[in-house]
């Protein structure tokens, strides 16, 4: 008699794909880290990833270091210092691996 893996593969399709995104997402911040601008270091401090609808997100600040997106795209003084966007595009294909190599896990 056959029987179906589709139930296990998804069973264990949404574990191993939340690692993998994780793992990017840890990749982009570290990344971003060492891109952004330092003055005293509290915004390079607060850059972390936060789980976020089923997905994660790296984020550029905090209550204390608020301003990450004036220093990524500038404001009405201050010239814009890319660090989210280049870290992303640079991690972009490394990401793509780690999802890839998850689902081939499966």
């Amino acid at each position: 008699m056959f029987s179906s893996r589709i139930p296990k593969i998804t069973a264990e399709m949404i574990p191993k794909l939340e690692a993998a995104t994780a793992a990017g997402a840890e990749l982009i911040a570290a990344r971003a880290k060492q891109r952004v601008p330092v003055d005293t270091g509290r915004l390079r401090d607060a850059i972390h990833v936060e789980a976020e609808d089923g997905g994660f997100a790296v984020i550029a600040g905090d209550t204390e270091a608020f301003y990450g997106h004036i220093i990524e795209h500038g404001g009405a003084r201050v010239p814009a210092h890319p660090f989210l966007i280049p870290a992303t595009e640079e991690s972009r294909e490394e990401v793509i691996t780690l999802v890839t190599a998850a689902l081939r896990r499966l």
